[in-house]
C-alpha cells in the first residue's frame, strides 16, 4: 500500500502562517527552558521492539506573527533504551529538528494562552550502539507531520510556564550491515513538555 504524503496539508499550513504575517505586526518572542517527557509509541511486529521513556532538558522558541498567530520550534536530543523478548538491543539518540505553526485562542496579552499546532519534523539518528544495533546499518533519517496542543499561563508580564503536548509521526528501517531489511519500525514518540520562561 502506498504510504500517504502528509507534507502537502501540513505545508499548506505552515505556508498559510506566513502568509497570516505579512498582513500583521510580530508580537514578539517568547522563549522557555524546560523538560520534555519522550514517550515512544513503538509499532515493531517482526522485531517486537520496545523501547524507554526519556526526560531530557530542551529549548523553545515561539515568535509571534499576530495576537493568533505564532511559529514554534525547540531543540533537544534523546537517547532510548530498545529491547525486546531476547534481552537489550542497543541505545539510539535522536535529535528531532521540527518547525510548527500555532494558533492562539487568546490575544497575547491575556494570562491564560491555549493553543494548538500542527508543523514537519526531520529527525536524525546518532550514538547507536549496542549488542544487536552495533550489527545494524546506521538508523534512517525521517520527515513527517507533527500535531501539538498546549497552553501557556503568564506568572506575570514578563514570565511565564508552559504545558506542551506533541505527537511525532516517526519511522526508521532495521537493516542488518550488508543485509536486507528486516522491517520498518514505527516509533511515533508523545513529548509531554512543561517549562518557564520569558517574553521579549
Amino acid at each position: 500500500m502506498k504510504k500517504h504524503n502528509p507534507f502537502p496539508p501540513v505545508l499548506g499550513v505552515l505556508l498559510a502562517a506566513f502568509a497570516v504575517s505579512a498582513d500583521a505586526d510580530p508580537m514578539g518572542l517568547d522563549v522557555s527552558i524546560g523538560l520534555a517527557n519522550v514517550r515512544p509509541d513503538i509499532k515493531s511486529p517482526v522485531v517486537g521492539a520496545d523501547a524507554t521513556t526519556s526526560v531530557v532538558p530542551v529549548a523553545n522558541f515561539t515568535y509571534f506573527l499576530s495576537e493568533h498567530f505564532a511559529l514554534n520550534t525547540a531543540a533537544g536530543i534523546t537517547r532510548h533504551k530498545f529491547s525486546n523478548a531476547g534481552g537489550t538491543l542497543g541505545k539510539a539518540s535522536m535529535a528531532p529538528f521540527h518547525l510548527m505553526a500555532q494558533y492562539y485562542f487568546m490575544p497575547k496579552a491575556a494570562d491564560f494562552q491555549p493553543y494548538v499546532g500542527v508543523g514537519i519534523h526531520h529527525t536524525v539518528f546518532f550514538h547507536k550502539n549496542g549488542p544487536a544495533f552495533d550489527g545494524l546499518d546506521r538508523f534512517k533519517e525521517d520527515t513527517g507531520p507533527v500535531l501539538q496542543a498546549g497552553f501557556s499561563y503568564n506568572v506575570n508580564k514578563d514570565y511565564f510556564v508552559n504545558f506542551d503536548l506533541k505527537k511525532f509521526y516517526l519511522e526508521t528501517n532495521v537493516t542488518p550491515q550488508g543485509g536486507a531489511k528486516i522491517e520498518t519500525i514505527t516509533l511515533n514518540p508523545w513529548l509531554i513538555g512543561l517549562a518557564a520562561g520569558r517574553h521579549f
